[in-house]
């Protein structure tokens, strides 16, 4: 392998990015790499900076940015990006490191532009991988100028850091080395926290440790602490380091002390509040703008902001701005509206940097919706979360400012006089940094030269501890509705390859299957030794994703030892500072090792991240356990086997009603009583009978409509994955007897089960069904009805079905005909608040307004009108979402009719107002009663 010449810093961004350089041989300094990008439609040049925007040209333009420097994949990144947002916001890609810290959302998915009408699916890319093109990017303009010396000088040989936010949890870590590798980046990129990188520059620029000790008071000449605020477009991330000074060498002993929790607030928050600002000149208090139009308009007070605040001036200078009205016209009229300096100002320090106690707390929210799009804090306060921060933290000594939000001098000094508020008059004393935006990539390339030299670096242990939920020897199925216990396997403070053995939790762990842990960090309270048992609270515990693996032996091994293996747990951060969890077998003659790993994908099955989600925790300690007796359990499984095993018997008729009214009978309490544990267990056994379906129709008959009962939902529960796959063999094989009867009831169980199936299997599942609703004049009401189940298919197939249900539907009512299937599965297809999909599932509120318009002059009262009713209380809820939420016009229009159809005020309120999605919501969408334990989308957890 060829020697790397040069240390790589990345600074990937959320609005802008910056590559530097550094050689690794003789005596250099950290540079930044000019990006030739595309800088207008007309000029390709050079800049320190490429913004993280990418555009995807019109097709007729599309050839005029052939060539290197035009993107990856046809996407065009930089300052024409940027320039492009404003123009075209459908078509461009920003922020798409925000949602890396979103666990609500999956980061793998294709849905940027989020709410974009304006490319089709297939055209849109996911977070992930824009990120992954930004990256890519880097390393071709790189190779273009260096990669003809020779194989020394190609990207993929050197030395790479990317940084990344203090305070990006383990997870949002592993995605972005996820898209390092898939941009094609070597094995060995290691990651830094921005501010500890910013740091080292600062350390760069002033080798000498006496440029710090001599501008600070007397008493604090031996030791002190250091503050980083780094504010850039889309996060806030404070760190604080401890310094003690040492005699006869160039730099002080450095060690990090904390870091904030993530705060994704940031310059974007400010043009938002802008945008809002400006919205009622250009359209009033009564008024609607489009999505397109609000896109376009904070892309206008992004430019807006950055005018204003790049020199002082009087505050009655203003500034102005225009977007396009309505209408695709050349003629259409332009809107216009201005703010002033002072304005701008008073938003500035009002909003985002009020004067505040040292005690204030930033105000929270328990909207879970409100994450559906990107989780801005609640609380747009950033000196209010700067005083949470430092709460309980030793005095601050020095500040070192980073982050293009900091440019402005009146915001740099309005945070020395909070810290010097705070700190009863001692002002800290401020760092020169004279690139905030530069910074953090000239840092991270010198910590690559640093680590090649082996020279004396911060001593960055782990800023947050790791928990992991686990059940305690003699707890009873009443702990179960209580908080759960939560084992520490990483303790805040651990250095990097210190490894921590939980030889005490004794684990016995399921072979050959999957096993989940829900995992949980805090960045806050007195350090905890590993292994030491504590109990969740929502206040200090925030969540991570499951941690997962598969315990994989021989048969001969599983049944040696009981189907179950005893083990123990060891967790490190490793030197990339990411988080390594070992099981280690402790069965005699079995020498293995099991990593757990995060599953970074858990949307494809179903199931997200709640805010607590113990039933992913899968030891057979999990709390859970079946309310019915091991007796009666035994009995059932029995009675299963033995009426599909047989041929027909006329004395004992194999049906679903007889089969479940047995078992009832077997365990003494009706079928909506048996609890997740009874119905999952029950599925083992019903799989078991997978292969005698064909023993007559009516035992087809009957395992489909068990198998729909006993894995409703398709997710929620642990290993439904596993269980999913199984039952997929369904579609795989084929029915035995595909007649009418039968697949009735095949749809009636995929409807049941849809949101274990990931995008693929929907639409596979669908494509065969396709043809049939185009076509027949009265298909199945079942099959509607399941198509509407099926969340995760395009907007494409969902628009299709929205015009061909909602044609059925009127023909129908036009002739007093039942039409509930349709209207129902219109509920569904235009519903805003998804059962199990993400924000890619939600068709635009266009569609809402076409279906209104439709059946408004329509009678909505009574029980025939149940369905419309519920069809609109689902498509026109409020999300507080610009892009998804119907228009306030309509939606009052909407409330008005329903409120006159007999529906209550209670639930008009949802249509006018933002109100959080409860887990009750959730339910009625689903349509039929859950096992009991189980829990979707809520705070409640088996």
């Amino acid at each position: 392998m060829s020697q790397a010449r040069y240390s790589i810093g990345i600074d990937l961004g959320t609005t802008s990015s910056v590559m530097a350089f550094q050689p690794l041989q003789g005596k250099a300094v950290s540079e930044v790499f000019p990006v030739v990008q595309w800088l207008s439609r007309a000029n390709v040049g050079e800049s320190d900076t490429l913004p993280s925007f990418l555009y995807l040209p019109e097709a007729a333009l599309a050839t005029q940015f052939a060539g290197d420097k035009s993107g990856r994949d046809s996407w065009i990144i930089g300052h024409l990006a940027r320039a492009k947002a404003a123009e075209t916001p459908g078509r461009v890609v920003n922020s798409a490191k925000s949602w890396l810290c979103h666990h609500a959302a999956d980061r793998t998915a294709s849905f940027l532009p989020f709410g974009s009408e304006e490319l089709a699916h297939h055209e849109k890319i996911s977070p992930l991988r824009a990120l992954a093109l930004i990256l890519n990017y880097f390393s071709g303009v790189w190779n273009d100028r260096f990669a003809a010396s020779g194989d020394d000088f190609t990207f993929e040989n050197q030395s790479i850091t990317i940084t990344v936010p203090a305070s990006f949890d383990a997870v949002a870590q592993r995605l972005t080395l996820m898209a390092a590798r898939e941009a094609g980046f070597p094995k060995g990129v290691r990651l830094i926290e921005e501010p500890q990188a910013a740091f080292y520059r600062w350390l760069e620029r002033h080798p000498n440790q006496e440029a710090l000790w001599t501008q600070l008071p007397k008493e604090r000449h031996q030791d002190c602490h250091v503050l980083v605020v780094d504010i850039g477009g889309g996060t806030s991330d404070f760190s604080l380091f401890s310094l003690e000074r040492q005699p006869g060498q160039g730099h002080p002993s450095i060690q990090r002390v904390a870091v904030s929790d993530h705060i994704l607030l940031g310059g974007d928050n400010i043009d938002l509040a802008m945008a809002h600002r400006l919205q009622n000149q250009l359209v009033g208090t009564e008024g609607h703008l489009t999505a397109q139009q609000w896109d376009n308009l904070v892309a206008r007070c992004r430019d807006l902001k950055e005018k204003a605040l790049a020199v002082e001036g009087a505050a009655d200078d203003y500034f102005s701005l225009s977007i396009s009205g309505r209408g695709s016209s050349l003629l259409s009229s332009a809107m216009s509206a201005r703010m002033t300096r002072g304005e701008i100002h008073d938003l500035l320090f009002s909003g985002f940097f009020p004067e505040c106690d040292k005690t204030a707390i930033p105000e929270t929210t328990q909207g879970a919706f409100k994450e559906w799009g990107l989780p801005y804090a609640a609380d747009s306060a950033i000196t209010k979360h700067l005083a949470a921060f430092l709460n309980g933290l030793p005095r601050v000594d020095a500040v070192l400012f980073n982050g293009g939000s900091l440019f402005p001098t009146q915001v740099r000094e309005r945070l020395l006089q909070q810290l010097a508020h705070w700190q009863d008059g001692y002002q800290p004393l401020p760092m020169e940094n004279p690139e905030p935006d530069l910074a953090v990539a000239l840092g991270a390339s010198r910590y690559g030269r640093i680590l090649h030299f082996k020279e004396t670096r911060i001593e960055a242990s782990a800023p947050r501890a790791i928990f992991m939920e686990v059940h305690r020897k003699g707890e009873k199925d009443s702990k179960a509705s209580g908080p759960p216990s939560l084992v520490c396997i990483l303790p805040r403070g651990a250095k990097s390859g210190e490894r921590f053995a939980m030889d005490d939790l004794a684990l016995s762990l399921r072979i050959n299957r999957p096993v989940r842990f829900q995992s949980h960090y805090t960045t806050r309270g007195n350090k905890v030794p590993a292994g030491t048992l504590v109990d969740w609270n929502e206040k200090e515990f925030h969540p991570l994703l499951a941690l997962e693996t598969i315990i994989q032996l021989e048969e001969a091994e599983e049944q040696r030892l009981g189907k179950t293996i005893p083990v123990t747990l060891s967790a490190e951060q490793n030197e990339l500072g990411l988080l390594q969890v070992i099981l280690q077998s402790q069965a005699a003659g079995i020498q293995q090792t099991w990593p757990l790993e995060f599953n970074l994908r858990p949307h494809e099955s179903g199931t997200g991240t709640a805010k607590r989600s113990s039933q992913t925790s899968d030891a057979i300690m999990a709390r859970a356990e079946p309310n019915v007796t091991p007796e009666s359990m035994h009995l059932a499984r029995e009675r299963i086997k033995t009426l599909f095993y047989q041929r027909i018997d006329k004395r004992d008729k194999l049906t679903a009603t007889r089969l479940t009214k047995s078992l009832e009978e077997i365990f003494g309490k009706p079928k909506g009583e048996w609890n997740w544990v009874v119905v999952r267990g029950l599925w083992e056994v019903l799989a078991e009978c997978f292969l005698y379906r064909s023993n007559s129709i009516d035992h087809e008959e009957t395992w489909l409509i068990l198998a729909g009962y006993l894995l409703r939902p398709g997710f929620g529960a642990v290993m439904d994955e596993s269980r999913m796959d199984h039952l997929w063999r369904l579609k795989e094989e084929a029915l035995a007897f595909p007649g009418k009867r039968i697949r009735l009831q095949e749809h009636i169980l995929w409807r049941r089960v849809a949101g274990g199936l990931d995008r693929k299997r929907q639409e596979r599942l669908f494509s065969r069904e396709l043809h049939s609703l185009r076509t027949a004049k009265s298909p199945s009401p079942e099959l509607v009805r399941l198509s509407g189940a099926l969340e995760r298919l395009g907007h494409e197939v969902k628009t299709e079905l929205i015009d061909l249900y909602l044609g059925h539907a009127q023909e129908l009512l036009a002739a007093k005909q039942y039409a509930d299937p349709y209207v129902n599965a219109l509920g569904l297809l235009l519903n805003r608040t998804p059962l199990y999909a993400g924000p890619e599932a939600v068709v635009s509120p266009d569609k809402v307004e076409q279906v209104f318009q439709a059946f408004s002059p329509l009678d909505w009262s009574g029980p025939q009108g149940l369905e419309m009713q519920s069809l609109f209380l689902q498509a026109a809820r409020v999300i507080d979402n610009r892009s998804l939420d119907v228009s306030a016009s309509v939606r009052k229009k909407i409330s008005s009719k329903l409120e006159k159809s007999g529906v209550s005020r209670l639930k008009t309120a949802r249509v006018l107002e933002f109100y959080p999605v409860v887990r009750s919501d959730q339910v009625s969408l689903y349509g039929e009663s859950l096992p009991p334990g189980l829990f979707i989308g809520g705070d409640e957890t088996p």
